[in-house]
């Protein structure tokens, strides 16, 4: 009550004040093929520090996985191939929008680029909130606790691809 009377409730030191981010507006489907999601998961290689890469992309509305591919490196041109061959082969249109997380292949400007070509508007998820990405997350971690996930990791690229 006494610092606040005296206006002393305020930032001090040094350190930038903390930033607010407001929560994401939650996209809604009535049908398939409207906002998809996608995300990369680490999946472990041979050898301890090493690891390959899945890219997934999930329709929200129906939880169909609309695209994957397994990588040995996060890029934004992977990134871009994996979205534009989806909706390649998906042949129900475009979707509206694209939800992501903040990490750098995500917003890379090849991505971008293909999204804007391609009609489709980029949402993305607060930084640093881990929960902002649901239905990747969930689809990942339905994926690493089936029991024929192998628990030493993958001995090669392609054995990736073939369990995927």
């Amino acid at each position: 009550m006494v610092l606040c009377a005296h206006g002393a409730l305020r930032h001090r030191g040094r350190a930038c004040a903390p930033i607010y981010h407001p929560k994401p507006t939650s996209h809604a489907a009535c049908q398939p093929g409207q906002v998809w999601t996608w995300d990369i998961t680490y999946l472990r290689g041979p050898i301890a520090g090493t690891f390959y890469y899945l890219y997934l992309i999930v329709d929200i509305y129906s939880r169909k996985i609309v695209g994957w591919e397994v990588h040995s490196s996060e890029q934004a041109e992977f990134a871009a191939q994996l979205v534009q061959n989806a909706v390649w082969q998906q042949g129900i249109g475009r979707p509206r929008i694209l939800h992501a997380d903040n990490g750098s292949p995500m917003k890379g400007a090849t991505l971008r680029a293909t999204l804007q070509r391609l009609g489709i508007a980029p949402s993305y998820s607060r930084p640093r909130v881990s929960d902002d990405n649901p239905y990747s997350e969930a689809l990942f971690r339905t994926c690493k606790y089936r029991p024929d996930f192998p628990e030493r990791g993958f001995s090669d690229l392609s054995m990736a691809r073939t369990w995927v």
